[in-house]
């Protein structure tokens, strides 16, 4: 007994050692199962056509009323930690179309977007209203091979904002992200693998044992607590029930394989539309989609609880 209760002491000591040993985990999120198709942390698409039709779609989606609603949603819970956007400097990494540039924009922020695809800069354009072009500056250039030292960034914001943003995958942006900021950062990523229940069919169909891959939310959070920072998180677990004409999925088939690390290849095609065709035969494919979602709000000059706002 008294050997038992050594070993186990001795294991919980390894644990705790793992646990909060910054090192373990820096490496561990370098060494993660990612997709490798997003080691050069863009987005998972074999050619520009296929790019511009996500763009364009992603682009409609985010300016509907539902995508408008959901931006402000992410907004309103940030100005609840006592973030007030109105004269604030913002960079926006990751702008896309603007869906958070322009909304904060007419918030009464100054805003810097990053983004380096020319399509969705161009759209940010078509879409900025006349009256905010003065509030909002676009720097085309993937963050991630930004020198801020170069830009005079370090400490230019109030606040940096990363939403979903695919450079925000390694410690190292991050703590560029961070170094941008004055008061405030925040990021938003996964936390947990993605919910697509008609690609965890088509594993089945396509014979693909696909290993778990975990979101990057639990490595920033170890690694922001280790660090010291002092943040608000919020995790979220939004996964919806979708109606999807059966053409529309055949044609998002070899985004959606490369998105989920499974087979394009031409017989996997066919094989994954051959499947979908067979189980919808009425023509609408019915499926659940989203996934467990994390916001981090670091939090660097008042490091205090703040009051909560009422509105």
């Amino acid at each position: 007994m008294a050997g038992e209760k050594v070993l186990e002491e001795s294991n919980a000591a390894a644990y705790s050692e793992i646990l909060f040993n910054l090192s373990v985990w820096e490496e561990a999120w370098k060494q993660r199962p990612r997709n490798p198709k997003y080691k050069k942390k863009s987005a998972p698409f074999d050619n520009e056509e296929a790019f511009e039709g996500w763009a364009r779609d992603y682009h409609r989606q985010s300016f509907t009323e539902e995508g408008k609603q959901r931006s402000e949603r992410i907004m309103n819970w940030v100005e609840n930690q006592g973030v007030d956007f109105s004269g604030l400097s913002i960079l926006d990494i990751g702008a896309a179309s603007g869906i958070f540039t322009i909304p904060f924009a007419e918030k009464g922020a100054k805003v810097t977007a990053v983004e380096p695809s020319e399509l969705l800069v161009s759209l940010m354009k078509e879409t900025i209203p006349h009256s905010l072009v003065s509030n909002i500056e676009i720097v085309s250039e993937r963050f991630e091979d930004i020198s801020i030292q170069e830009k005079g960034w370090e400490k230019e914001y109030d606040v940096a904002f990363a939403s979903m943003c695919p450079a925000m995958s390694d410690w190292e942006t991050i703590k560029q992200a961070i170094q941008c900021a004055r008061k405030y950062v925040y990021i938003s990523t996964m936390a947990g693998p993605k919910v697509h229940t008609l690609m965890d069919e088509l594993k089945e169909v396509l014979g693909v044992n696909s290993p778990y891959r975990a979101g990057d939310m639990g490595y920033i959070q170890q690694l922001l607590f280790l660090k010291g920072y002092a943040y608000t998180t919020l995790i979220t677990n939004e996964v919806n029930p979708i109606e999807m004409p059966v053409q529309q999925v055949v044609d998002l088939l070899p985004e959606w394989l490369n998105t989920y690390g499974l087979p394009s290849d031409e017989n996997s095609l066919y094989r994954a539309e051959q499947y979908i065709r067979d189980s919808y035969p009425e023509g609408v494919a019915t499926f659940l989609r989203g996934g467990r979602f994390g916001k981090i709000l670091i939090q660097l000059d008042q490091q205090h609880m703040k009051v909560v706002r009422t509105k």
